[in-house]
């Protein structure tokens, strides 16, 4: 568990297989997103416990503070933890989410058994208190309009919290997506700084300033996973005495929340996070530039595992095989 300094270990592609507020993530450094590493003295461009990968090029940050929000702000719902039957199994006389899906589809002429497929195949009594639905609410918060009231097609109604639940689904099993830093996994050669302040810092300036769009973060430095949208950020960076190589950065990432107690919620329960930490380079007037850099204070041990960027669209699916994106957009009027 490795806590300090070290370079950026540059951005990599990860398949997000959507199944959890965190399940693992599988890696592929293959795919080439910045400018390569250049081995120099000291560097071999290989990432303190872990394999090879490009490296960014170095940016530029301007003394003072500054804010940004993204121009859609992500909205709130449940998370939909495995163990749970919500989905599949209807309650207080009234059908679940997927056995109204079943209804609507069989309206349309299609059979389906969204509702038995949940049930049988990705139903866990026994998953860990923190799998669920958090990867797929998170995107699809950031890329989806939020549904705010509920619809009705003749005798069936779908309710807000059923309508964010059906795109949940849609939002499970995605493409490959652009990811910085590593899932740390607990194992003895995970690094737990990873992702280093530098690499989030440089997609803090270019997407949520730069962009004005949100991105992704798991807000939790361990093994566990709880992936929620980054939508607004305050920064401030101010220089050190005595330490022309330094800028000291104090960062608050204000977060969309799933941890909602009514599935009908509707707007967006916020959370935050502060973050401090030293970026490295050099002064160049009043604009720093970044190589690296590493967390400070209670950031060393609190602070994002990895972040994900986001492109406008993406393909949805599901990982139950009996929903489709299509009728879920029939369902929601689209």
């Amino acid at each position: 568990m490795a806590i300090g300094k070290r370079k950026s270990s540059g951005i990599v592609a990860a398949i997000l297989a959507c199944a959890g507020c965190n399940e693992p993530m599988t890696d592929s450094v293959g795919n080439k997103i910045e400018e390569p590493c250049e081995p120099s003295e000291g560097n071999d461009c290989a990432t303190e416990g872990g394999p090879k990968t490009e490296t960014v090029k170095p940016y530029y940050v301007d003394i003072g503070e500054r804010n940004a929000e993204a121009a859609k702000k992500p909205w709130s719902s449940w998370w939909y933890p495995h163990w749970q039957d919500t989905l599949f199994q209807g309650k207080n006389g009234e059908s679940s989410t997927l056995e109204k899906y079943d209804a609507f589809a069989l309206r349309q002429n299609k059979r389906t058994r969204a509702a038995e497929y949940e049930r049988a195949n990705l139903y866990d009594p026994r998953a860990v208190s923190w799998s669920g639905l958090c990867d797929a609410w998170a995107i699809a918060s950031i890329l989806e309009p939020e549904p705010t009231i509920g619809v009705r097609h003749n005798e069936l109604v779908f309710r807000i919290g059923d309508l964010k639940a059906l795109l949940l689904k849609t939002y499970e099993k995605v493409p490959p997506l652009t990811s910085v830093g590593h899932r740390f996994n607990g194992e003895w050669n995970d690094v737990y700084a990873d992702v280093s302040p530098d690499q989030l810092h440089r997609i803090i300036e270019t997407e949520l300033i730069g962009k004005r769009r949100a991105f992704i973060i798991d807000e939790d430095a361990g093994p566990e996973v709880w992936n929620e949208p980054v939508w607004k950020v305050i920064t401030r960076v101010s220089r050190v005495d005595d330490h022309a190589n330094l800028a000291r950065v104090q960062t608050w990432l204000f977060l969309a929340s799933p941890h909602v107690d009514d599935r009908d919620y509707v707007g967006t329960l916020e959370d935050s996070r502060e973050y401090t930490y030293d970026l490295e380079g050099s002064w160049e007037g009043s604009k720093f530039k970044v190589h690296s850099g590493k967390w400070t204070e209670r950031s060393q041990w609190d602070h994002p595992d990895y972040a994900i960027i986001l492109p406008e669209r993406m393909q949805r699916g599901s990982f139950n095989k009996e929903v489709d994106p299509l009728l879920v957009d029939k369902i929601l009027k689209r």
